[in-house]
């Protein structure tokens, strides 16, 4: 069976705490259809006529109201993931050690809460996508292929 070559581009920041080096995460509604339940890093699809770092801004803005300038951010890691439906996604991946203000939740619709994660020791209920992208960065790696497993229940990778 031959799935359609569908590649699809996602932006993600790592904002991390210097205080314990905890990363930023976001657990999304049990009744979502993305991810129901689940950890993952803060982020989301590029818009069109967006740069990478600049959509990158945009989603940390959209889900935690923590506003950072795109040359606020550095380059992190660049993702290729295999989804299990077929689908291929880049990931880009940026990283953020200062910012100003709280990190909240804007968006409780989609997001139940924030959580300050261990890299290097990602919680159990962390998206298969972000647990690699999490043990990637914990290890220093700039690029990783990821294969994820099928999700039980549906959901697609962030």
């Amino acid at each position: 069976m031959s799935h359609i070559h569908r590649s699809i581009v996602h932006v993600m920041v790592l904002l991390q705490r210097p205080v314990d080096g905890r990363v930023l995460t976001v657990r999304h509604q049990p009744r979502s259809w993305h991810s129901p339940g689940l950890l993952t890093v803060v982020g989301g699809r590029l818009e069109a006529g967006e740069f990478f770092d600049e959509g990158s801004a945009r989603e940390l803005a959209e889900e935690t109201g923590i506003m950072i300038a795109p040359e606020g951010l550095e380059f992190c890691q660049l993702v290729h993931l295999h989804a299990a439906d077929g689908e291929r996604v880049t990931g880009v991946v940026f990283l953020a050690r200062r910012w100003e203000g709280e990190p909240y939740n804007r968006e409780p619709g989609t997001h139940s809460d924030l959580v300050w994660a261990d890299p290097g020791s990602p919680p159990e209920d962390c998206h298969p996508f972000t647990r690699e992208v999490l043990c990637h960065f914990a290890a220093g790696l700039r690029y990783a292929n990821v294969i994820a497993p099928e999700l039980k229940g549906g959901g697609e990778a962030s």
